[in-house]
């Protein structure tokens, strides 16, 4: 098993990539704190992942809202005690509001940047001061996209705030490698989730053939997006496993060869 005894935070459990890592840490024997706010959808993650595992993997789930400071620090400091400690945290947490960039309301950008950044520097923030007390290495795994290089018409805000998940991991991967021995990388992944069926049901039944179309140009290997299980989760084993403590500040595509065709 390449994670036993590995005491992991995972955000955005519910469902996504996010679920898919978690069954994959508790196979592989890890401990694992499930979070988000959908608490149905968390607690059949938990419970599939459990199904999965031998006695060594284990997950639990908690309710959190990481667009809140405060809760943010307040679970993951029970969800560590409970565990016993804290080594990794995946951070796959995310929102996507669709609008023409002309159109986007205030309370869009409260809504989008607020999960997307806000969350991403809160639960960062809480694991470091984890990492901190107990004086040892730290692991971030956090998410961006290619749209923060690309660009996604109907989703410029949803593209801005990955830029700026970008350009915070590799910032804290300096900074916190420095002062606290803390890794953090940033994995951009091109998968079928919940989320890109929902940018796909909101388009016309044209515009989506279209789409589809464009996107299996733009993805070489295989021409569609990846699959969760098969294609994200043996990566999201290998960041949170000894075999990448050397890889630090770094943009992990998986995503099928998508970005080297970006202009």
């Amino acid at each position: 098993m390449q994670l036993k005894d590995k005491r992991i935070i995972v955000t955005g459990g519910a469902s996504g990539i996010a679920a898919g890592t978690v069954r994959a840490y508790v196979r592989e024997g890890a401990t694992v704190a499930v979070i988000d706010i959908n608490d149905e959808l968390g607690q059949q993650t938990v419970a599939e992942a459990n199904a999965l595992s031998d006695a060594t993997g284990k997950a639990t789930y908690y309710h959190c809202n990481i667009a809140n400071q405060q809760e943010v620090f307040t679970v993951f400091e029970q969800a560590a005690k409970d565990m016993g400690g804290l080594d990794v945290l995946a951070h796959i947490a995310g929102v996507e509001k669709l609008a023409a960039a002309e159109d986007y309301k205030p309370e869009d950008l409260d809504f989008q940047f607020g999960v997307n950044i806000n969350g991403t520097v809160y639960t960062n923030q809480a694991a470091c001061r984890i990492f901190k007390e107990q004086e040892g290495e730290g692991n971030i795994i956090n998410f961006s996209s290619d749209t923060a290089s690309s660009g996604m018409a109907g989703g410029a805000l949803y593209a801005a705030s990955k830029g700026a998940v970008y350009a915070w991991t590799r910032t804290i991967a300096y900074e916190w490698a420095l002062k606290y021995d803390i890794r953090a990388n940033c994995v951009n992944p091109t998968m079928k989730t919940p989320m890109y069926d929902h940018y796909l049901n909101s388009l016309t039944d044209e515009a989506r053939a279209k789409f589809l179309e464009a996107e299996r140009l733009k993805v070489p290997f295989r021409g569609e997006m990846g699959d969760v299980d098969r294609d994200m989760a043996p990566v999201m084993v290998f960041l949170a496993s000894e075999a990448s403590g050397f890889i630090n500040g770094q943009i992990i595509p998986v995503n099928g060869g998508r970005n080297m065709l970006r202009g």
